[in-house]
């Protein structure tokens, strides 16, 4: 019970995908800014050294948007109720452990090999830290409330919620058949989020087994970083501050000043494994159905 719980809170983390958060520290190369969706309520900016104190936190703009949020999320709304649980999600580990998990960030921006990773890291963890102090005022967070919002909002047909359960609720697994019928439904909706959240159901088990035609679209390891780095081209925000890009950082140890895109680039380990993963994003661009793209 106890493993299954472990792998299901890091699918949970995994699927962190669309509370896209305004933040840009000055020293992060400037970018081009991404569209969003109108499902997508981006947090405000965040200021470098405000003070994590009660009156802070009460007045914050950060504060402000989470109780706005979660005001819609109470109201039925099935987008602010994945929002919410992606909230809920980047600050279930933080919030019980703040000094633990500071000092060990802290730890990787000492070992760092390179400046760029510690600078990251350090505006990272900053970002996270402030964020989740907003969030339910710092208090700890159940996973149960977090996994309830995200089952209402599939309920209530939000389509990245839908495409998240799979990895919630592995069994019994979708056939082929249903698989492809979910990756259709994607590709059909013109949603940037429905997008990443299908390439993280996909990065969870190294693909997914889709009938034709879709089978080459979803199979092997870099099929679910070719759906994810397709959103980020259609307008999903996945700049150097975006939680796409924290994520690798924060989790994954992918620490680079630039885009989602860029650090997945940088990564990969060859020119080869490149133009393979830009083969991958460009079928899958194709094959939205005329008008969605």
């Amino acid at each position: 019970m106890a493993a299954k719980r472990t792998f299901l809170a890091l699918a949970a983390t995994s699927l962190a995908l669309a509370a896209w958060l305004t933040w840009k520290p000055t020293s992060f190369p400037a970018h081009t800014a991404q569209a969003e969706t109108s499902a997508h309520e981006p947090a405000p900016p965040i200021a470098a050294g405000i003070p994590q104190t009660p009156g802070f936190i009460t007045a914050s703009p950060q504060r402000a948007w989470f109780l706005a949020l979660k005001q819609r999320a109470d109201a039925g709304d099935p987008a602010s109720q994945r929002l919410l649980a992606q909230a809920y999600d980047r600050c279930m580990y933080i919030n019980p452990n703040v000094g633990q998990y500071k000092e060990r960030i802290q730890r990787s921006i000492r070992s760092a090999e390179t400046e760029e990773k510690a600078t990251v890291l350090g505006y990272l963890l900053e970002h996270a830290l402030q964020e989740c102090a907003a969030v339910e005022d710092g208090a700890p967070i159940e996973w149960e409330d977090m996994r309830l919002l995200y089952a209402q909002a599939a309920q209530g047909g939000d389509l990245p919620a839908r495409v998240a359960e799979t990895v919630f609720n592995p069994q019994p697994p979708l056939s082929k058949v249903q698989a492809a019928a979910l990756l259709e439904e994607v590709l059909a909706s013109n949603d940037p989020a429905a997008m990443f959240a299908l390439g993280d159901a996909m990065g969870e088990f190294f693909g997914m087994q889709v009938a034709e035609p879709y089978t080459a679209l979803a199979d092997g390891e870099l099929a679910g970083r070719a759906w994810q780095v397709a959103a980020c081209r259609m307008g999903l925000e996945c700049g150097p501050e975006s939680p796409p890009a924290s994520r690798l950082c924060l989790l994954q140890g992918w620490c680079y000043e630039g885009t989602f895109e860029q650090a997945t680039r940088r990564r990969l380990g060859s020119d080869a494994e490149r133009e393979a993963l830009d083969r991958r994003v460009e079928a899958i661009l194709r094959a939205m159905p005329p008008g969605a793209a």
